[in-house]
């Protein structure tokens, strides 16, 4: 996958992950929300529903303590004349917003109340759930239901008493709305909730909690208004549909899934331009890299629009001209050195000075130079010594040697220095015989034969660096070169001459003979001197 594909797939990803996360967070908080109005609903209903009660037992209980302190309801109570006292009650109370009243005697029977009058309920619709099964001397006793044809009731049951004596039980009735919903004894009172919900909320549990019936959501809340009460327990019930909140959420949803789609649709347009701003110079900047470790370096990457990848250009472009630099340096730096020492000389190994070490030097000349270049053309001459040195290079370098120096027709070849290779006194030995049978072959075939004399000398010497530090040049110093140079110029055509330490350090590679002690310019006593005659393959 591309860069900028993997790009677009990451920022769209972002874009989708942030764009549901923030759906589910508005679905939930959404839920939240209408769990939290729902709730304020109920509390609201329920608050309104237990005030307006309040106010019923406390107005029941001025009743009854009002009809307590009445002598003649006590009078006609032991006369036990119904009629007397339903009138003598009449008289001593106003039933204000209370719908009916009704009296029992100290027994706890009903005292039949007969016709019935204004603002009253007739005894003929009275069931035996408007009148409490048995009742305390408490100050009201709060009950509901509903009498035969159906209208619910709140019952508020209130005892008569005559010092410490019970002598009778005021029942007052107040009707409530037709909307009510109360459960009492696994029935359901009032028309506020329809049939069809009946068995569905007979199932839950709990005072709150939803459920479910003809694929519509409800919500519902029970609250028990008697705890107490010699009333059988009535629970007051709310139920809430949530069709229409639930079709204005999904609505809602739907916005929302549209508002995330069109907000994906421009995040992907501009995510698109935004990654085509950073893949394209990302792109450019891999095929520039291609090309500078393909060994071009004439790359150029142009300005973006952004100023971070701007900079990245630009030390791109620093980097590749610095590399150009260094291989050009590189290039120059191994035409006029021996590509051993310039990577030495690149890598840092060699620094200013000298160090001390084993090396042996071959120096290796061409015979009757002097001869052969007189009367020639110099540009002819140079084509002849070109041929003749690059060929004996690449022999040097099948060695291990290093081509320290070319002078005029002479090369000086160097090994174990800067790097040793553990048999270079052998190395050295192995070269000059190659190159004299490469001279050989070459011979073969030129127009103009060259004859060459090769010296070797091999023990310790000083090797680095010598100069300054803007212009120095790495050799060997020490008696061992002057001594291979002056064997140079012993050897005849065709010879390779050698010192001793060469010769012992080489004996069990070839065959040599032994020479006449050289008297050798620059040393004070003849040199021991031996000629290579053959080399064991």
């Amino acid at each position: 996958m591309s860069f900028r594909a993997r790009l677009l797939q990451t920022f769209l990803t972002l874009v989708i992950i942030t764009t549901g996360a923030a759906m589910i967070i508005a679905q939930r908080q959404n839920e939240v929300m209408l769990q939290g109005v729902v709730n304020e609903l109920f509390k609201a209903e329920l608050k309104t529903f237990h005030q307006t009660q309040e106010l019923s037992v406390e107005a029941a209980k001025a009743k009854g303590l009002h009809l307590a302190r009445s002598v003649r309801l006590f009078a006609a109570l032991e006369e036990g004349d119904p009629e007397e006292i339903y009138h003598v009650a009449d008289a001593e109370m106003q039933l204000g917003w209370f719908d009916f009243f009704r009296l029992l005697n100290a027994e706890g029977k009903l005292i039949p109340r007969g016709a019935a009058t204004t603002g009253t309920l007739p005894d003929q619709d009275l069931t035996e759930d408007l009148l409490p099964h048995e009742i305390d001397d408490t100050d009201v006793e709060l009950g509901f239901a509903a009498n035969r044809q159906g209208a619910v009731y709140r019952l508020l049951a209130c005892t008569i008493r005559k010092f410490d004596q019970t002598v009778g039980t005021l029942v007052l009735g107040q009707a409530l709305p037709r909307e009510t919903s109360l459960l009492i004894d696994g029935k359901f009172l009032g028309s506020g909730i329809p049939e069809a919900l009946h068995a569905p909320l007979m199932a839950q549990t709990g005072e709150n909690g939803r459920f479910r019936a003809d694929g519509i959501e409800y919500r519902f809340t029970r609250f028990t208004l008697n705890k107490g009460s010699h009333y059988p327990s009535a629970d007051w019930v709310s139920v809430l549909s949530m069709a229409q909140m639930t079709q204005q959420q999904r609505v809602l949803a739907w916005r929302i899934l549209l508002t995330g789609a069109v907000a994906l649709g421009i995040s992907a347009l501009v995510i698109m331009q935004l990654s085509r701003q950073i893949a394209q110079p990302v792109a450019n900047l891999v095929k520039a890299a291609e090309r500078v470790r393909s060994g071009n370096y004439d790359v150029q990457l142009p300005p973006t629009r952004t100023i971070e990848m701007t900079q990245l250009g630009s030390a791109f472009n620093e980097m590749a001209a610095g590399l150009a630099l260094r291989d050009r340096y590189q290039s120059i730096l191994q035409k006029v050195t021996d590509p051993r020492v310039a990577e030495e000389l690149v890598a840092g190994r060699v620094k200013l000075g000298g160090e001390l070490r084993e090396v042996s030097v071959i120096f290796c000349d061409i015979r009757g130079y002097t001869a052969l270049s007189a009367g020639r053309n110099p540009v002819e001459v140079i084509h002849l010594l070109n041929d003749h040195m690059g060929a004996l290079a690449k022999v040097v370098q099948r060695h291990h040697g290093v081509i320290n120096q070319f002078a005029g027709d002479a090369i000086m070849i160097l090994f174990g220095a800067p790097k040793s290779y553990g048999e270079d006194a052998a190395d050295a030995l192995r070269c000059a015989w190659e190159m004299m049978e490469e001279r050989e072959r070459l011979n073969r075939e030129a127009a103009e034969p060259l004859l060459i004399g090769i010296g070797i000398a091999t023990g310790e010497m000083v090797a680095g660096c010598i100069g300054a530090e803007s212009r120095s040049e790495y050799t060997v110093i020490g008696e061992k070169t002057n001594l291979a140079a002056r064997m140079c110029s012993a050897a005849g055509a065709g010879q390779i001459i050698l010192d001793t330490e060469t010769q012992q350090k080489t004996a069990s590679i070839a065959v040599f003979t032994a020479l006449e002690p050289l008297a050798l310019k620059g040393f004070t006593h003849p040199v021991s001197a031996f000629r290579l005659a053959s080399l064991n393959r």
